[in-house]
């Protein structure tokens, strides 16, 4: 046979390389998913993810309503412990606040960072003022040892009259708090003369004790020296001039120390305080001497 009639074979080869690309490209087909599959598949972790961060916020909104649960029962235990320390009536308001972070977090650590406490007005006595309180490091055991508890009570300028009036036994006509001094006036019966006296008086806290001492005298517009005016008239100036005390202690918990007495711009403020005091002990269920 002549070359001519000899078919030509090499037409019916396929190129090794379009062999193998062919070949990738079917087992590539075959690996992918169809895309009905994948959509499927996008769907279900689409559900999956929502229903996680639906379960994740339902666990969120109940630890903060148990949270807040548990906040509330507390602030209620502590302002009962302190009505009852402080004998006041089961209905006068006392305000309590837990600071720091989740309330179920502290109790798990066992131990409180600071609560704050403000029982308004009270009386203690002759006195009458604002107490608040807060105490630091507080043991979820309350028989054991509070870090530090601090307490203000803040008597007013308007509340001081009653003060001077108890320690000079005279009847004061004005009071007011100027120079770090409480100063008031008064009518001092002298060789019977009748003469307006004002009476400057330095607080300080004594052995549990409000301890007031005349720094000051003015007799009409004139200031007085003080020892002179002891020297050349004795004691008729009778209680307005002589030293005289005030019990605290004995109306307030004896855990709570009298550490400052100090008068700022428009009111007298007692400064007590004690470290490593259990809150549920006689400490602060007890009251104090002076």
């Amino acid at each position: 046979m002549s070359s001519a009639s000899t078919p030509d074979r090499r037409s019916d080869r396929v190129d090794p390389a379009v062999a193998a690309t062919l070949s990738d490209a079917r087992a590539s087909d075959a690996a992918s998913p169809p895309a009905s599959a994948r959509r499927r598949g996008g769907r279900r972790a689409a559900i999956v993810l929502g229903v996680t961060a639906a379960v994740l916020g339902v666990l969120v909104i109940g630890a903060a309503v148990a949270d807040g649960a548990v906040r509330g029962a507390i602030r209620d235990e502590v302002a009962d412990r302190v009505r009852a320390s402080l004998e006041l009536d089961p209905e006068h308001p006392v305000e309590v606040d837990i600071a720091g972070r989740s309330v179920l977090w502290q109790i798990v650590t066992g131990r409180f960072e600071r609560v704050d406490v403000d029982a308004g007005e009270i009386s203690a006595g002759d006195l009458a003022g604002a107490l608040t309180m807060s105490a630091t490091g507080i043991p979820t055991d309350s028989t054991q040892p509070t870090d530090r508890v601090d307490a203000q009570f803040v008597v007013a300028e308007g509340d001081i009259a009653a003060i001077a009036g108890a320690l000079s036994g005279a009847s004061i006509d004005e009071v007011a708090l100027d120079d770090g001094q409480i100063r008031f006036r008064s009518t001092l019966d002298l060789l019977g003369f009748q003469l307006e006296v004002g009476v400057g008086l330095l607080p300080a806290a004594v052995d549990g004790a409000l301890s007031f001492t005349p720094a000051s005298l003015v007799v009409g517009e004139e200031e007085i020296d003080l020892e002179s005016f002891a020297e050349q008239f004795g004691g008729l100036g009778g209680g307005l001039l002589t030293a005289q005390s005030v019990c605290v202690a004995e109306h307030l918990p004896s855990g709570l120390l009298l550490e400052e007495v100090v008068v700022e711009d428009d009111a007298l403020v007692i400064a007590l305080g004690a470290d490593d005091v259990a809150l549920d002990g006689p400490a602060l269920s007890q009251r104090g001497t002076c």
